[in-house]
């Protein structure tokens, strides 16, 4: 998305250190590494500085900052959703815990599906007319109301959770999810291009599948911390 005359960003460095970020995460979540081994990440971090002196290009500050930006808007949500599935639980006999990321995704499913259908037929005020025009209250709330009934779903199929956990999660994915698509519309806004890319045509590409999960899984991974689901 990013990649002109003024930004070139280290694509294969950006994309080692995600995957590197990614594996060493996981392998931690499943107890086969140690929690002290994700230092081994940071000199990774700090080798995309030093790479940028051999490239001799006119914007390092730039190309360095996206770069790791990278990292950041992609590679740690994804960690965390491992995390979610991998981590030992407290009480639990099981190692995979699939089913929280797949509530979490079936939430972002009727989020969207709500607020699309509602604020369709029944949008009048704005959410956010600077960076999405068609967005609406009407529509935000719609889609909180289908997430909510996703919960009762989630809950009676899945378990892993109460049912008011589900909920908080679904008030949490609606909340983080608008603000991620949102976001991602933005980071498009600002570099005057409609699409992500071109894997899904007709689809914005496939980042837009994936904006309101980016944003959306670290703060239900921090809650889940903060009610001691991790062991």
């Amino acid at each position: 998305m990013i990649r002109s005359e003024n930004v070139e960003p280290q694509t294969i460095s950006g994309l080692v250190l995600s995957v590197c970020l990614f594996v060493m995460v996981v392998l931690v979540a499943m107890g086969t590494l140690p929690a002290e081994s994700l230092t081994m990440v940071l000199p990774m971090v700090f080798a995309v500085f030093i790479m940028e002196l051999y490239r001799k290009k006119s914007h390092p500050f730039l190309d360095i900052a996206v770069t790791l930006l990278g990292c950041v808007y992609i590679a740690i949500p994804m960690s965390m959703m491992a995390v979610m599935a991998l981590h030992p639980v407290t009480g639990a006999t099981e190692t995979y815990h699939g089913a929280l990321v797949m509530g979490c995704i079936l939430h972002v499913w009727a989020s969207d599906t709500g607020a699309y259908f509602i604020g369709t037929r029944f949008g009048r005020t704005k959410l956010f007319e600077r960076i999405s025009p068609k967005k609406s209250w009407e529509g935000f709330f719609g889609g909180l109301a289908l997430s909510f009934v996703a919960s009762w779903f989630n809950h009676s199929f899945f378990g892993e959770l109460e049912l008011h956990q589900w909920m908080i999660i679904s008030v949490i994915v609606t909340v983080f999810g608008t603000l991620g698509d949102l976001t991602e519309s933005m980071l498009k806004r600002s570099i005057h291009i409609k699409d992500s890319g071109t894997i899904f045509p007709g689809h914005g590409g496939i980042l837009d599948r994936f904006d309101a999960v980016l944003v959306a899984i670290p703060f239900v991974c921090t809650y889940l911390w903060l009610i001691g689901r991790f062991g």
